[in-house]
Parts: structure tokens; C-alpha cells; sequence
């Protein structure tokens, strides 16, 4: 059975591509009856056939012989090197090929994801404050690592012994036959249980609030800086009720605001005493003025 599904597969796809014979370079093809972008080429030599990627990076790394790798570690489940005779979850390094790869690890493992000191340099900085920003979100909602449940581990493990068994009843092969199906559903649920965040949709109608000068973010979090000066165009409606998510200077989410009131006052009333310009990294209050006047 699986044989024949395999070989119908295989069929639809030379049916599918079968017009991107001679392209040796990636195509763009967009499936309308799919609704899916994809990169198609064919290397017999290469790829054994046709190549299809989401990526144009993939694809063109694929055809080129190019690539890039970034190294990070995670709390994982696996065998950090071959003389270990049993795998568990522990902290392990490993390797991605692409920039997306990497945001799929951190989005996995928001707790434990970490990049050893000796592979920065794989990194840019601004992938770095990206990447940190990411993971601070993650964990300011309170995403978990990825792991796997008892009821996946049961039935990964039901498999084992089935599958290593010489005579198989027709009850193993049953369950077999269903094996694919009940891991499908049962990943499914799991994946929509930790995808429905509460914290993610409550902070959904925040704003973040981007902290560039040294010590402001501690400012607010220490209730020495308690306002928000902002220039007032006609468009713009109260902002009483606003919410923010504070950001530091290191990229990340450390705290939370609301307006509560608001007060108007004319430029050109503006007083030193109404603001500390120089944390807000300026040297005299006429220079922070002539920021706010351009902001």
C-alpha cells in the first residue's frame, strides 16, 4: 500500500513539473491550484530529479554549491556525541543552513536557545538583535521549549517495539497501518494548544516602545520616568489607554505601560523641568527640542 502511495506521489509530481524539464536554473512557479510559490529546476546529477524550494536561497544555494551555517545550542532531545548509548533531553549544539531555519529553532526552543560564545561571528549584528528580540517576546508570553509529550512518547515508543518485532499480528499491523494518522492528529493538537496564546493575543494591541538612550528603559521600570513626550498632529486621536511593551537597548521586551492621562501643552511653553533631556541623551534641552520638533 505504501508503495503504491509513494509511486502516486511521484507520478503527480513529474505531471506537475513536467514543463520545467529543461530549466536548469530555479524557476518561479506559483500553483494556482494549490495556491503555492515555489523555486523548480531539474538536476538528474545533483538532485536526482526535479529540485523544488519554498527559498530562492535553497534553491540557488543548491545549484551553486553555496551556503551558510550558524551554530546555536538548545535543550534537546538526542545524544550530544556517539558514545552516549541513550538519548534525552539536555542541552545540545547544533547547526542550521539559513537565517529561517534559525528563527524556526528560537521559535522552538524560546527558553533554552542560546548561541556559544565562539560562534557570534557566524552571526551579524543585526541578526543577533533580531534573534534576541524574538526570543524575548517568546518569553515574555510564556512560550515553552518544544517537547514531547507522553502520550507522543507512547505511541513513538509502541512503534519501536511493533516495527522490531519478526512476526507481526494482524493487530501490530493495524496498528501500523494507523500509526501515521494517529501521530498526524495528535501532533496537531498539541501544535494548536501551543499556539493558542493568551498572552500573545493580549499583547497583540500593544505598542512597542523602543528605549534607544542608555538607562531609560531602568528609568521606567524604577518609576523615574513616568511620561511620554510626543508631537500632536491633527490626525491623532487621545492617547489615553495606549499600552507599550517596553524594549531596552539590548533588544529586549522588558516591560509593560499604559497612558493613563494626557496633557497638551504649546511648543513653545515647553520647559526644561518638563522632561529630562539628558536622559534622554541629549545635552541641552534646545537640541532635545529640535529632536522632538522632527519627530
Amino acid at each position: 500500500m505504501r508503495n503504491l502511495k509513494n509511486k502516486y506521489y511521484f507520478w503527480k509530481q513529474k505531471k506537475r513539473y513536467k514543463k520545467f524539464k529543461n530549466c536548469s536554473l530555479p524557476y518561479p512557479f506559483w500553483d494556482k491550484r494549490r495556491e503555492t510559490f515555489e523555486w523548480v529546476y531539474y538536476d538528474e546529477y545533483k538532485q536526482g530529479g526535479y529540485d523544488i524550494q519554498s527559498s530562492l536561497y535553497e534553491a540557488l544555494g543548491n545549484v551553486s554549491s553555496s551556503g551558510v551555517t550558524y551554530h546555536y545550542e538548545a535543550f534537546m532531545y538526542g545524544r550530544k556525541n556517539s558514545e552516549e548509548k541513550e538519548a534525552k533531553y539536555q542541552m545540545i549544539e547544533s547547526h542550521c543552513h539559513s537565517f529561517d531555519e534559525i528563527v524556526r529553532c528560537v521559535y522552538r526552543h524560546p527558553e533554552t536557545f542560546h548561541i556559544p560564545e565562539d560562534c557570534l561571528e557566524e552571526y551579524s549584528k543585526q541578526e543577533l538583535l533580531c534573534l534576541k528580540k524574538m526570543q524575548s517576546y517568546l518569553k515574555a508570553i510564556g512560550l515553552p521549549d518544544e517537547k514531547e509529550s507522553k502520550e507522543m512518547t507512547a505511541l513513538n515508543e509502541k512503534w519501536q517495539e511493533i516495527d522490531h518485532k519478526k512476526k507481526k499480528s494482524l493487530k501490530d499491523r493495524f496498528f501500523l497501518l494507523n500509526y501515521q494518522k494517529r501521530w498526524e492528529k495528535l501532533r496537531e493538537n498539541e501544535n494548536l494548544k501551543r499556539y493558542a496564546n493568551e498572552k500573545a493575543l493580549l499583547y497583540s494591541a500593544y505598542y512597542p516602545l523602543y528605549t534607544e538612550k542608555k538607562g531609560m528603559a531602568e528609568a521606567y521600570l524604577n518609576n523615574q520616568k513616568d511620561y511620554i513626550l510626543k508631537r500632536k498632529y491633527s490626525f491623532n486621536t487621545t492617547q489615553v489607554g495606549n499600552k507599550y511593551m517596553l524594549v531596552n537597548l539590548n533588544n529586549e521586551y522588558c516591560g509593560t505601560l499604559e497612558v493613563i492621562s494626557e496633557e497638551f501643552i504649546p511648543f513653545k511653553e515647553l520647559k526644561p523641568e518638563m522632561g529630562d533631556y539628558k536622559l534622554a541623551g541629549y545635552k541641552t534641552f534646545l537640541e532635545y527640542k529640535k529632536h522632538l520638533k522632527k519627530a
